[in-house]
């Protein structure tokens, strides 16, 4: 056991990336990444969300979701359309198409999630999902502290090392040989 394995932070790191991995492997043949499965969920639960929500709710940021409701939009799993009187801001609905592949989807992820959560009683899960918003709510609580506090101090410029005097070994005169090589180039 190392030290990283004694910090918490490491083991929930973890423990996202494996599940994260294991959910690729299950939408990767069906042409989906994780992103865009998330996207697809949210989207059929809240018909007409904007980009900026459905980022803040699939916790990747909006440039992120740009490129995957772009790639959802290419595969005609979703439709997006202007707001009229909302400027740039445009609606995103889900295709029949989009449907029918998140409900296969789905139930891959579900048998995933319940690998994980075949390893814990119902009692368990109920308090492993107290205890992980309990550990998110300290972050949601103090998150402006850590936003607002101070960048590290900026390092002195380092000086230039000084140049050293190059020498260079004197070329050696050509010899027939090499004097026909170069002809020949």
């Amino acid at each position: 056991m190392t030290a990283m394995d004694d910090r918490l932070g490491h083991v929930v790191k973890s423990l996202e990336q494996e599940l994260s991995g294991a959910k690729d492997a299950v939408l990767r043949p069906m042409g989906l990444t994780v992103p865009q499965y998330s996207a697809l969920l949210v989207i059929a639960e809240t018909p007409g969300i904007s980009g900026a929500e459905l980022a803040r709710q699939c916790l990747v940021t909006p440039q992120t979701m740009t490129t995957v409701l772009g790639n959802l939009t290419v595969k005609g799993l979703i439709e997006r359309r202007t707001v009229p009187g909302q400027g740039r801001a445009m609606e995103t609905t889900i295709t029949r198409s989009g449907k029918s592949l998140l409900a296969r989807a789905d139930k891959k992820v579900e048998e995933v999630e319940g690998l994980l959560a075949g390893q814990l009683s119902k009692t368990d899960q109920a308090t492993l999902r107290k205890l992980l918003e309990k550990c998110r709510a300290a972050f949601a609580d103090g998150k402006a502290s850590f936003a607002e506090a101070e960048a590290p101090a900026a390092r002195p410029a380092r000086k230039a090392p000084a140049k050293k005097a190059v020498t260079r070994p004197a070329k050696k005169a050509a010899t027939k040989k090499t004097a026909s090589r170069a002809k020949k180039a």
